[in-house]
């Protein structure tokens, strides 16, 4: 299971590291192009405008094609674009291998989470869940390394290309790797299933039991758009909310203010904007990590509660002292490290659990288009917000952390320990309930 989990969550790794690769490429690429501001950001966002389409035409595919086989199409992807990267000869070429890239991104970002999810037992399925986001902050992590290693020579094409390695493994990894078993049930292939569910589980009254809760659940209606909206309306729309506070309680503005909060300092010759990246990178990866040993004890909606409840004091510091340079970067680091605990890894774990196995993938398409979306909108506003309202901005955030508390507290059920066929009868009960209660 393990070894499994280890080769799904390279698709994490590998959105982390296309992700984060450009940002320090982009300086030489610029210097040997001659790239305006406007084909800078080109170059960045085509990996974005990759991912959209992508992640639209993934969720009707994975219901025909299975999760494996579009994430091996995910990994040729990440090595076509890899090798597109690390040749282009103009601008056109290295916007579309970008572009490529941004294909693959879409397709891990939509799949990975479902399939190790649904291959998981309950009892450690935090964990591997968690162990994508883990990925994707060891991926950007990975990235920045890279970079500046290679940054002295100016080797751009290395730093771009070099994802072609895990790219590779990923791939193979994926070759030897078992199907979903929930796919394979709705596929019916309950056979093959069983066969996959007892190389993982072991137990064969674990695995009888498996089979009988997977075919109870596929009794229930296949899932369009029109049925999402409307059947699963309840579910959809606190999924909605989570994503705007995934989004909007500040992760995207930290990250941008740091290099603006560091600029001037140099450690033992290391600039400022080195020691914002590798610092949050390494706060990323260290939070996330204690993250994967705690989600099961804690429990999903404590562990959130406890993360977007740290971000508030560091929001509120950043606001109100970011003159003090030395409590401004322990700000940074407090608020990454309280995300990288908990809404980071927590919010897309908890995201295809609650969703129903007839949802579970046109659901994630749509809540996965909504955060790319939402990222791109909070990215495009927040530099002009800062510029009119300075550092208040981060009291904005610090209120929505609040409300996100309150609002996790009072409307989210906890899935620790449950199968995903007892968290979908949950949401079933809540339905019989509702529809009983007098008016």
């Amino acid at each position: 299971m393990y070894v499994y989990a280890i080769f799904g969550g390279l698709a994490g790794l590998l959105y982390g590291f296309d992700s984060g690769a450009i940002s320090p490429a982009i300086p030489f690429i610029t210097e040997e192009f001659g790239l305006s501001p406007a084909g800078q950001g080109l170059i960045v966002s085509f990996l974005l405008l990759g991912a959209l389409p992508a992640i639209v035409l993934s969720t009707s595919l994975s219901k025909v094609l299975g999760r494996k086989s579009l994430l091996i199409g995910a990994g040729i992807t990440f090595i076509v674009g890899s090798i597109g990267c690390a040749f282009a000869t103009n601008v056109s070429v290295l916007i579309g291998s970008r572009f490529i890239l941004g294909i693959g991104c879409g397709i891990a970002n939509m799949c990975s989470l479902i399939y190790l999810v649904e291959l998981a037992p309950p009892k450690i399925r935090g964990l591997i869940g968690a162990l994508y986001q883990l990925s994707v902050n060891v991926g950007i992590l990975s990235a920045y390394i890279v970079g500046a290693s290679f940054s002295a020579s100016g080797s751009w094409r290395i730093m771009l290309g070099i994802g072609i390695i895990p790219a590779a493994i990923f791939t193979i990894g994926m070759l030897i790797s078992p199907e979903s078993p929930r796919w394979l049930m709705t596929a019916g292939k309950e056979e093959r299933a069983r066969k996959v569910l007892m190389k993982l589980r072991g137990s064969k009254k674990e695995v009888e039991d498996e089979i009988s809760d997977i075919n109870y659940s596929l009794k229930q209606q296949t899932v369009g758009f029109k049925q999402l909206v409307g059947q699963y309306k309840k579910i959809l729309n606190m999924n909605f909310i989570l994503t705007f506070f995934q989004v909007f309680t500040g992760i995207n503005a930290v990250v941008y203010f740091a290099p603006i909060i560091f600029e001037g300092v140099e450690i033992n010759g290391w600039s400022g904007s080195n020691i914002a990246n590798f610092g949050i990178g390494t706060a990323l990866v260290i939070s996330t990590a204690i993250s994967l040993f705690i989600v099961d004890k804690l429990g999903r909606k404590t562990l959130l509660i406890y993360s977007i409840g740290g971000q508030v004091l560091p929001l509120i510091g950043l606001a109100l002292f970011s003159d003090f340079t030395i409590f401004s970067m322990v700000c940074v680091f407090l608020y990454v490290f309280a995300f990288g605990i908990g809404l980071g890894p927590v919010f897309w774990l908890f995201i295809p659990e609650v969703l129903p196995l007839q949802a579970r993938a046109i659901g994630m398409g749509v809540i996965t288009f909504l955060q790319y979306t939402l990222n791109f909108l909070f990215s495009y506003t927040f530099p002009p917000l800062l510029s009119v309202i300075g550092n208040n901005v981060f009291l904005i955030y610090a209120v929505l952390s609040i409300v996100a508390c309150v609002f996790i507290h009072y409307k989210t059920p906890e899935t620790k320990g449950k199968t995903l066929e007892e968290i979908e009868e949950y949401w079933r009960q809540q339905d019989m309930e509702k529809a009983i209660k007098p008016a």
